[in-house]
């Protein structure tokens, strides 16, 4: 893992270099070839698979990220609704639906934003990948103590007893075909851990249900 922290940054910056330039040549050619053709629509695969790659590698640069910064009291209703809304604006899946639920309490805890909202927007990927046509990924804030909770559920198939703690290892995935990379948990639970809270993942008779718990501020 030492190893890995050190080789990781060049290797993200050499990725990203070389995906600049695909993703720049994919828009170039994009715009000179007429709608319909199946250039344009073999170019769009091009591109599509790239902003894939992308994706995948922003994750892992999150989750190579140094420790937490900028630290400061916030609302987890604030942002739960800031990952709410980027979640609406990406449409992960149009064909599952997204609600999102938060409790009176603003719910304030200590830490950085941005992390916070990724931790939540990994969560929710993982939620929209696990998810069958027609199902429903939920976000639900609630208090439970001295904690604060965010719940995201899903109605996918659910993960099996013995592989509970598995789901949380990095670059663990069952669902390659959905472009899982088997970074957001690892990711999302690294962040809760930066700000002295936790990712579990709860029973229940259906689907999965993880909870980000976070020490409330005060």
């Amino acid at each position: 893992m030492v190893a890995i922290g050190r080789l990781t940054p060049a290797l993200i910056h050499e990725l990203n270099n070389s995906l600049l330039v695909l993703l720049g040549t994919a828009d170039l050619e994009l715009a000179m070839l007429p709608p319909e053709s199946k250039e344009r629509e073999r170019m769009e695969t091009v591109r599509d698979a790239g902003g894939e790659i992308r994706a995948a590698v922003s994750q892992l640069a999150n989750f190579t990220r140094a420790p937490l910064e900028g630290e400061q009291e916030l609302s987890l209703v604030e942002v739960a609704g800031s990952a709410a809304a980027l979640t609406r604006r990406l449409r992960l899946q149009r064909d599952i639906d997204f609600e999102d639920q938060y409790c009176d309490e603003e719910l304030m805890v200590r830490g950085n934003e941005g992390q916070l909202v990724q931790a939540l927007l990994h969560m929710l990927t993982n939620g929209f990948q696990a998810s069958t046509v027609g199902g429903t990924v939920r976000l639900e804030l609630i208090r439970e103590g001295d904690e604060a909770v965010a719940l995201v559920s899903d109605e996918g198939a659910g993960v099996p007893p013995e592989h509970a703690e598995r789901v949380f290892e990095l670059f663990e995935t069952t669902r390659l075909e959905q472009q899982g990379s088997g970074i957001g948990l690892a990711a999302a639970r690294a962040i809760a851990r930066r700000h002295d809270g936790e990712l579990e993942l709860r029973p229940t008779s259906s689907g999965t249900v993880f909870a980000l718990r976070l020490p409330l501020a005060g």
